[in-house]
């Protein structure tokens, strides 16, 4: 499902298929609706490869990190599990994590052996929580050995419908389809004066600002939708 759509567009543009131009006539309404679509399309591309996403709505990830073991060396006590240890950062913001599971063996097909996550009644493995869009999950038990891609973290990342990041999403990338489209008008509009000979055709080009899809008041806005993957010990 996407952000918006035509009619949101319409409603925030106050655009229409009269307002532009194919082969040089106006649109009709089926040009206008196939257009508008390629627009929507676009736009949500560009937001989610400058925010490292596969959607901002609700759907399904599965991620793979490297297991650590226990990094602390204590003569007394041996090897001690330290908080990096026990700690998991997903890449995606998070709602609901399903499930995390464990693979243990090694030069043979994975076996995959699932962690019990902690409930009211239930000691298990491991919590998940999400704080400012950050979402943890935490060994207390059965603390992951070390390994490459050896631990499974599935869970459903991207905003709830109704939710007011996707509400803010959705100005966004109407405020994308704006600079797109006005972008379209002007090429448009200086077609026309060509084939007029105006000598203001030189002119339709010089601000180069309107130009830009993704100008910088809305890559800040999105920053906050970012996400990060700083590699190392932490996010893998």
């Amino acid at each position: 499902m996407a952000l918006f759509d035509k009619e949101d567009i319409e409603q925030f543009t106050g655009f229409a298929s009269s307002d532009f131009k194919q082969a040089g006539v106006s649109m009709t309404v089926a040009q206008w609706t196939a257009f508008a679509s390629t627009v929507v399309d676009t736009c949500t591309q560009i937001m989610q490869r400058f925010c490292n996403v596969p959607s901002f709505e609700s759907h399904s990830v599965v991620e793979f990190h490297n297991g650590r073991g226990a990094t602390g060396d204590s003569y007394q006590y041996g090897c001690v599990y330290e908080e990096r240890d026990r700690t998991y950062y997903l890449r995606e913001y998070s709602t609901t994590v399903a499930s995390v599971a464990e693979n243990t063996t090694y030069g043979a097909a994975p076996t995959w052996t699932d962690k019990i996550a902690q409930g009211a009644t239930v000691y298990g493995d491991y919590v998940w929580w999400s704080d400012n869009d950050i979402t943890r999950v935490r060994f207390h038990d059965n603390v992951p050995i070390q390994g490459i891609r050896n631990v499974r973290i599935t869970y459903t990342g991207g905003y709830p419908t109704g939710s007011s990041e996707l509400y803010e999403l959705k100005t966004i990338g109407l405020r994308l389809a704006t600079n797109l489209l006005l972008y379209k008008k002007k090429v448009s509009e200086s077609q026309t004066i060509r084939a007029m000979g105006t000598k203001d055709y030189a002119q339709m080009f010089e601000v180069h600002d309107e130009r830009k899809i993704l100008t910088e008041d809305i890559a800040r806005d999105l920053c906050k939708y970012r996400r990060w993957d700083f590699g190392g010990e932490h996010l893998r």
